[in-house]
């Protein structure tokens, strides 16, 4: 008994240590590749790099900071709501890298190196996050936020884009899971729970964030689609950064304002499809109830959230509003 407990303690040692040799070598690894821009996630051509005027070199590299140089900011939103994109946008306008709290090799192989940082360092701007407050344990890094980013995408969006992730395993895949789901009885029933799951999260997730007392801002991604310079220094204002957002790094935004995670798809119609009349009216509910709480500056953009793939929108008014069952507290206008 005593030997086999021996050999279990020295394969359990044996195995933490790999693991602690192989995070700090692609750690080094990645820290001393020769990026040119290193937060992006395309190839750049000879154009992309050269102002307009002098046909000078654009500096668009990113950078860790100095540890202890910025707070712990949380980077919010629920799975499919464009957090990438957002890290994207804010390491381009700013030359800092965001951190995650998911540590993701496939990001640091495309360049977010914050990715491997420990985000309660301080080298990283923002750290992403898609648990919802209730689920936050003492030992979450989640529990030393001092402020948020909370980023919120319509349902329909974003429900569709995590199922596509889920089922290609694919930051950017899509898959045709709609196609085997359609007629089948038991897999639209299965779909429907999945979908209205997504939709209490969609509104419950935020909530539960917005009323712990630490500063915080909501980002809508539409509004972001529509005027992205104007959202990207919404949020770089409210991180302290202004400085940093510089006429250069505002050309290497322009340059590489999509990145390489948005998904596109040919196929779109038969995936809204998927919502039936029913599904429409559960999400618009949530997004009733969301608004609820949401500050008066910072409404749902509604015009910009049924995709005309959607077909027939219920009647708005009429819908009562609903909330995350798991929500421990009642609705609450913010001003």
């Amino acid at each position: 008994m005593f030997v086999s407990k021996l050999r279990l303690l020295r394969t359990a040692i044996f195995v933490v240590c790999c693991g602690t040799l192989w995070y700090f070598s692609r750690k080094t690894e990645l820290l001393t590749k020769p990026w040119t821009l290193v937060s992006t996630t395309r190839t750049m051509t000879p154009n992309d790099l050269h102002n307009e005027k002098g046909h000078e070199p654009l500096n668009c590299t990113v950078r860790l900071a100095e540890p202890g140089t910025f707070p712990l900011v949380a980077l919010l939103s629920s799975p499919g709501s464009g957090n990438t994109w957002v890290r994207n946008l804010l390491q381009q306008a700013t030359g800092f890298y965001t951190g995650s709290v998911y540590h993701h090799g496939g990001l640091a192989d495309n360049g977010f190196i914050g990715e491997l940082e420990d985000a309660q360092l301080g080298t990283t701007l923002t750290m992403k996050t898609h648990l919802i407050y209730y689920r936050i344990t003492p030992a979450s890094p989640e529990i030393n936020v001092t402020a948020a980013i909370i980023i919120i995408r319509n349902p329909f969006d974003m429900t569709l884009s995590e199922k596509n992730r889920e089922t290609s395993k694919s930051q950017v895949g899509i898959t045709s899971w709609y196609d085997d789901i359609r007629h089948n009885n038991s897999k639209l029933l299965v779909w429907k729970k999945y979908a209205v799951f997504n939709a209490q999260k969609y509104m419950g997730r935020p909530i539960s964030w917005m009323q712990l007392g630490i500063p915080y801002i909501i980002v809508h991604y539409e509004n972001i689609i529509k005027d992205t310079i104007g959202e990207v220094k919404r949020m770089t204002d409210f991180l302290n950064v202004s400085y940093a957002v510089t006429e250069e790094r505002i050309k290497c935004l322009q340059k590489n304002t999509e990145g390489n995670y948005l998904r596109t798809s040919k196929d779109k119609k038969k995936m809204y499809e998927m919502f039936t009349e029913d599904l429409k009216k559960t999400f618009i509910g949530y997004m009733k109830g969301l608004s609820q709480y949401l500050p008066e500056s910072q409404p749902i953009p509604w015009q910009s959230c049924f995709s005309p793939l959607l077909g027939n929108i219920p009647n708005i008014s009429s819908i009562e509003p609903l909330y995350d069952p798991l929500l421990k507290f009642p609705p609450k206008v913010q001003t």
